[in-house]
């Protein structure tokens, strides 16, 4: 049942036969919220939190306490006075009062007869999981059931099972004496976020809120809260239609939701293929990599702006860490707002828009190789529409183009990630000419060449090194071997592993685990390339130039290292 049932269940519960009642549900499912709203409705009722609790007389003393506080206004002091005579051998006092059940019983009975008061009296008692370990659980299942006895006075437990821990196994062994009938909150009320967010906000991250299935409404306040403290700091002022709050709202909501329901793990990776593991560990190398994550598996690639992504990191070190440096990241939202997409030059002059196509040939021809490659493109496409248009030569041809952007593809690789996820997608810059797509796809292709060569570089350098644990650049080789098509990329690939005694470490003397995982990795990739590219004989080449060395004819387990590699695989 959902959280907001509980009132109905209450209001049920008050002329049903059941006299002990159990609410289950999770934390911050909203149990607590909606037994408040039935209680505060109710005059004859009380509400009494286990939180802390050490010791049953505590607890009797508070429902006293809230028993003669239920008398009116302006009839406290008689009825009080009543109170005093019949029990003259208690000292009624608001502190350090212990008062049996007995008692309670007395008293309720002579104020309900003394103030006409007909119907039943309900005592709620709540977070029973968050009592003190001091106090045993069977006390508490005693006092229900001592309560429940009481003419017209009934009970309810409120809990969240999952959470007793050691007490856990008694609860459920007094639970069938102490409780007639049990209600499981599964569900938090469908209005319950609308109300912790606000429609505008809701609007945004409810789609990407429901795709999960999680039931903590704290998840939502700490959003809200969030997104309040980043948008007072950063101010109001930064919104644009590049920088959008919507992506705020988004990017905060993804870094709560990440900490709180998955404890900062990536929990997501693991509904993908098997021995997927491997395959998406780049994800754990950087902070990039949680990014990337994030955006991917928790947002569904839905920022309005893919450049927030700049932003994200500071976003989601600031919420874990309270860490930020606002000068920096204001100084990336500037540079998201001032990017120039293509202008809306529908309504320019010819002479304007020979501007920009002359702006664009002085900036390709000029450029330094610190600046982003997207820039880059935009502007091209744009300048190339144009020139279109207006059957303008751009005059410079698009091999040319490619030698003068060769500084800045670098500075768009990123080796942590797969060189699908490097390439350059034609849809996201809405190519509209035939000269920029060829621009685009040559741009593309040269990109595509230097990540492999810087792929294997950085495999070199490892290989070199012997840092064998940071294999992932390896699998990453391994799992790009049937996607690659391109010659000159082969060359460069089969070229650098003959070239680097094919990578492979001899397994000589006492060696480590990582490095075993390394000569088989090589092992597989060597295999792969032979099958897949057709390159006849590579793989017994290999074998050839490893079983040549002079060290085999020396190092016994060296020779059955290699025979348990080659021969058994």
């Amino acid at each position: 049942m959902k959280a907001n049932e509980i009132v109905t269940v209450l209001n049920h519960f008050k002329d049903s036969s059941y006299q002990r009642v159990f609410i289950d549900g999770t934390w911050g499912i909203g149990k607590t919220k909606y037994v408040l709203d039935f209680k505060n409705a109710h005059s004859d009722a009380c509400y009494v939190s286990l939180f802390g609790k050490k010791d049953i007389e505590s607890i009797i003393q508070e429902i006293y306490f809230q028993i003669v506080n239920s008398v009116p206004n302006g009839k406290f002091k008689k009825y009080s006075r009543k109170v005093r005579e019949i029990f003259n051998n208690v000292n009624i006092e608001f502190h350090g009062l212990t008062i049996s059940v007995p008692l309670i019983e007395k008293l309720h009975s002579t104020l309900y007869k003394e103030l006409g008061k007909k119907g039943t009296y309900i005592i709620i008692f709540d977070d029973l999981e968050r009592k003190h370990h001091d106090l045993d659980i069977k006390e508490i299942l005693g006092l229900i059931d001592s309560l429940a006895k009481i003419e017209n006075i009934k009970t309810v437990l409120i809990a969240a099972t999952d959470q007793l821990e050691e007490d856990e196994e008694t609860f459920k062994n007094y639970k069938e004496k102490a409780i007639d009938r049990t209600y499981t909150i599964e569900e938090y009320a469908d209005e319950a976020p609308l109300k912790i967010l606000g429609e505008e906000i809701w609007k945004v991250i409810g789609i990407i809120a429901e795709e999960f299935e999680f039931n903590n409404l704290r998840t939502f306040e700490k959003t809200s809260l969030f997104i309040k403290e980043v948008i007072e700091i950063l101010g109001e002022e930064v919104f644009t239609d590049k920088f959008t709050r919507d992506d705020v709202y988004r990017m905060c909501f993804a870094t709560v939701f990440f900490n709180i329901e998955h404890k900062g793990e990536m929990k997501l990776l693991d509904t993908d293929k098997p021995n997927s593991e491997l395959r998406n560990a780049f994800y754990l190398t950087d902070e990039s990599g949680v990014i990337e994550y994030l955006y991917n598996y928790i947002l569904k690639n839905s920022l309005d702006n893919v450049m927030c992504k700049s932003v994200f990191h500071h976003i989601r070190k600031w919420y874990e860490t309270g860490t930020y440096t606002k000068e920096i990241i204001i100084n990336l939202i500037e540079s998201i707002n001032s990017y120039k997409e293509k202008p809306k030059s529908f309504y320019s002059s010819e002479e304007e828009i020979l501007d920009i196509i002359e702006n664009t040939r002085e900036y390709i021809r000029n450029l330094n190789g610190t600046e982003p490659l997207d820039d880059i493109i935009s502007k091209l496409n744009t300048a190339l529409a144009w020139c279109e248009v207006l059957s303008d030569d751009f005059g410079i041809s698009v091999e040319e183009i490619v030698k003068l952007v060769d500084e800045n593809i670098p500075n768009k690789i990123d080796l942590t990630k797969s060189s699908y996820q490097n390439g350059i997608d034609l849809w996201d810059y809405h190519i509209e000419s035939e000269e920029a797509r060829k621009v685009v796809k040559s741009i593309s292709e040269a990109l595509k060449v230097e990540y492999y060569n810087l792929l294997v570089n950085q495999i070199r350098d490892c290989f070199i090194q012997k840092s064998y644990n940071e294999y992932l650049y390896l699998i990453q080789l391994q799992d790009s071997i049937i996607s690659i098509k391109d010659n000159p990329i082969r060359d460069i690939v089969v070229k650098s592993i003959r070239d680097n005694q094919f990578f492979f470490p001899i397994p000589s003397g006492r060696i480590t685990e990582e490095h075993w995982y390394w000569c088989r990795r090589i092992n597989v990739l060597i295999r792969d390339i032979e099958e897949h590219w057709g390159i006849e004989n590579y793989y017994d080449d290999f074998k050839s130039y490893i079983y040549g060395l002079e060290i085999n004819k020396q190092d016994n387990i060296l020779q059955h290292r290699l025979r348990h590699l080659f021969e058994k695989n």
